[in-house]
């Protein structure tokens, strides 16, 4: 990767703002999130013609919380092009440099929210061409140990994970995603923190200068019951393993057979090495305070 940088044309203003993104740099002409910070503007060239596209995925996707058809296209250079059913559409440089919102096709309303839409689907095919994959996953790190990111439905308790950890300090854990967490698999998984976190205040995100890589200590799957009397924690099957990972990957249907062969081999060596584990633990404050000091010791390395 020669040029660590990332361009998000979303307004064609030629303005800019700057963030870390993974272990690179994002470029804006929009505010992306509250850490941004002013940065000269880049020059922006014309997108060269795009040839001939070839449908990879049409099909259901969530936008901005609601079910929307999305679609993606490739290109013979490499490209990408992502189009929602509402005429919103985006485009991506072969390799990831550039995302580009294009213009919109008079359809149905568009909506406002295109910088949610941006760093979804869009933006995680840029990273997936530099080798760094976007997991649906909050994440707390032990101070002395790894990260733990933490999967599940809507509603399992993921951000409320995340964000009970400020409650608890005796616990020595420290939220570093809310949302979206950046990784790169393969045999030595790593998360890499920096990340839009659009739920989250300025002083929320996870410091720009913040340590990154961070050893990725195990990815676990969690649930609450009213039934469950206590935190019980299950270890995956290899295979569970391979499939959990695949599952928590953002827009994974929208890769091409190389984009996705390489997202498949990725996960599956890192299933190999990476504690991949269920974590069931009871309703309530109570179950919270335990589902919490649970994840402390996976991300310190006490549990397996």
């Amino acid at each position: 990767m020669d040029d660590p940088t990332i361009t998000l044309e979303l307004a064609g203003s030629g303005a800019g703002f700057a963030q870390p993104i993974a272990d690179q740099r994002l470029w804006s002409d929009v505010p992306v999130a509250a850490a941004c910070r002013p940065a000269a503007p880049l020059p922006v060239a014309p997108i060269r013609p795009a040839g001939r596209w070839r449908l990879v995925f049409r099909g259901p996707g969530a936008v901005e919380g609601s079910p929307q058809e999305v679609a993606a296209w490739r290109n013979g250079r490499g490209d990408c092009r992502v189009d929602y059913a509402d005429g919103v559409r985006f485009w991506v440089a072969a390799g990831g440099g550039r995302v580009v919102r294009l213009p919109e096709r008079a359809s149905r309303r568009s909506g406002d929210r295109l910088v949610e839409r941006a760093v979804g689907a869009p933006l995680a095919l840029a990273l997936a061409a530099r080798g760094v994959h976007l997991l649906h996953a909050s994440a707390l790190a032990e101070r002395a140990g790894g990260v733990v990111a933490i999967t599940g439905g809507s509603g399992a308790g993921k951000s409320t994970l995340a964000a009970a950890a400020a409650d608890h300090p005796e616990l020595g854990l420290i939220r570093v995603a809310d949302d979206i967490l950046p990784v790169r698999l393969g045999p030595a998984p790593v998360a890499l923190p920096h990340f839009p976190q659009l739920k989250l205040a300025a002083a929320a995100q996870y410091p720009e200068r913040g340590p990154t890589p961070l050893r990725l200590a195990a990815l676990v799957e969690i649930e609450h019951s009213g039934s469950c009397a206590e935190v019980a924690v299950s270890r995956r099957t290899p295979a569970a393993a391979l499939l959990a990972l695949v599952r928590a990957t953002v827009a994974a249907r929208l890769f091409d057979a190389g984009g996705s062969g390489a997202h498949f081999e990725a996960c599956a060596e890192a299933s190999r090495t990476l504690p991949v584990l269920g974590l069931r633990f009871p309703s309530g404050r109570d179950g919270l305070r335990s589902a919490l000091s649970a994840l402390g010791e996976l991300a310190a390395g006490a549990a397996s």
